[in-house]
């Protein structure tokens, strides 16, 4: 069997987190300044029989995506800066001993 084969006859398997599926609610009640202990008792309720649901987890995840989010919107501040013409302003020399001249 080569690789190609390989490919057409497999999927890969791709690592999705529980909190992926809930991300909406999850940040709902985050920002209605529910801890991430509730969340998690939530979650609970809502999915039976799942495991992972800790708040280390949730907190590994939220540091996770907040990174990612970050990542996302400087890349996107640094492509509207380079868009954006550099204006020619004068900038004037600062004086350091202005407060010492009478």
């Amino acid at each position: 069997m080569n690789i190609d084969d390989f490919i057409q006859n497999n999927k890969p398997r791709s690592k999705k987190s529980i909190f992926d599926e809930h991300f909406e609610d999850i940040n709902k009640l985050l920002e209605l300044n529910y801890s991430q202990k509730q969340v998690i008792e939530y979650l609970k309720t809502k999915c039976k029989n799942k495991t992972g649901l800790s708040e280390q987890n949730l907190s590994f995840y939220l540091r996770k995506s907040k990174n990612k989010i970050t990542t996302k919107l400087k890349n996107i501040d640094k492509e509207n800066s380079e868009n954006i013409p550099n204006k020619n302003i004068e900038k004037k020399p600062i004086d350091i001993f202005a407060n010492l001249k009478s």
